[in-house]
């Protein structure tokens, strides 16, 4: 048996949907039980307070490109604000953030710039913008938006699940496509190696200490656009500590849903996700499905 070198944990519920809206109590027992899964004590807040020191300030970077349907759903992202505000770290020091104030606001998030409650914010936000400072790594050379380089000590990647019509997968790599100033130049190739190298350097993965997925609905085909056709009700979240792990995990879900729907795995349909496979070699995480401990649990 292959020697597990990286733990997801996988969280299931069958009421997360009430109404076809989420509620916000189940997403965060949903979230509570993934952390205690995930920590080694099995207690969530061991984990926490050596993830998040506190009077760190902590980004939330969700995806909302999307809209409200397909994108990381605000009753997560707080909910996971909350969980971080109980460990101990006020609320005006955690800011859920993406790219764009329009985006945020058409997924429901509410632009919060000051005040003591959670802050929520874009980095086209006037005041925001872009570091200036050229960073670069290999293939990738961007600018950085301001709540990654700057405003943040500490990050929690939380994007949603689903395909995408060039990467293969829109997951915790892609993500943080949306930090740069110039993603467009790096879609090429299923997005490789732009994702691994963009993802190896410090002021990104360094700061990254906790990856989640919001599964309650998954875009298996169509992405990362919302097609109806293609979505399903999955009614789960995930979390790791290992971004590229669970990625490797994502796209095993995806290619399941494939799968079930009479669909072509990605790889054979010309959208293989190699980005995955490309950080796995680079040491970024662990990339091989067989030596991932993954663990489902229900709520």
């Amino acid at each position: 048996m292959a020697q597990k070198l990286a733990k997801v944990i996988e969280v299931r519920s069958a009421s997360i949907i009430e109404g076809g809206k989420i509620n916000p109590a189940e997403a965060l027992k949903m979230l509570e039980v993934g952390l205690d899964n995930l920590s080694p004590t099995g207690v969530s807040y061991d984990l926490l307070d050596q993830l998040f020191p506190l009077k760190e300030t902590i980004g939330i970077k969700v995806n909302t490109l999307v809209g409200k349907i397909m994108s990381t759903s605000p009753e997560m992202a707080y909910s996971l604000a909350e969980i971080l505000h109980r460990q101990g770290h006020k609320k005006k020091n955690i800011i859920i953030w993406d790219r764009r104030e329009d985006e945020l606001s058409r997924a429901g998030y509410k632009i919060t710039t000051r005040g003591s409650d959670y802050l929520c914010f874009a980095t086209d936000t006037r005041g925001v913008g872009f570091a200036r400072e050229l960073f670069s790594y290999k293939t990738v050379g961007s600018l950085i938006s301001r709540i990654q380089t700057e405003l943040t000590d500490s990050v929690v990647n939380f994007p949603i699940l689903k395909d995408h019509s060039l990467a293969g997968l829109s997951g915790c790599l892609k993500n943080y496509f949306g930090v740069i100033h110039n993603p467009n130049k790096y879609h090429e190739n299923n997005c490789d190696p732009y994702q691994a190298d963009l993802y190896s350097m410090n002021i990104i993965k360094g700061k990254q200490k906790l990856a989640v997925f919001d599964a309650v609905r998954v875009q298996f085909n169509g992405g990362p656009g919302y097609v109806p056709r293609w979505a399903t009700d999955y009614k789960a979240v995930l979390l790791a500590t290992d971004a590229v792990a669970l990625d490797r995990v994502a796209l095993e879900i995806i290619d399941r849903l494939r799968t079930q729907n009479g669909l072509a795995k990605l790889k054979d349909s010309g959208r293989e996700a190699i980005s995955i496979n490309t950080s796995g070699n680079a040491g970024l995480g662990c990339a091989e499905l067989d030596k991932i401990e993954w663990i489902v649990t229900e709520v």
